[in-house]
């Protein structure tokens, strides 16, 4: 499962679409391990990156994505 899960993050996240580890614990990942899903992803050398969001009740999250140009280096399949 955590290959197929993988996957699906990272399909997400080559969308351009920035997640949170609270989406990916629900359709259509279903990761309760989202954040270590995510830390695999950067171990694989994926350029993750992270930024932190304030909600307007003053909590904070954080959002995961992938930057263009590692986009374009994804879809182009080039290795690192």
């Amino acid at each position: 499962m955590r290959e197929s899960q993988h996957k699906m993050i990272l399909d997400t996240l080559l969308t351009g679409q920035k997640v949170t580890v609270n989406q990916l614990a629900t359709k259509p990942v279903y990761s309760m391990y989202g954040a270590k899903r995510l830390s695999e992803l950067k171990e694989r050398g994926y350029d993750i990156r992270d930024h932190w969001v304030e909600a307007e009740n003053g909590k904070r999250y954080k959002e995961y994505f992938l930057p263009k140009s590692e986009i374009n280096r994804v879809k182009r399949g080039k290795k690192k």
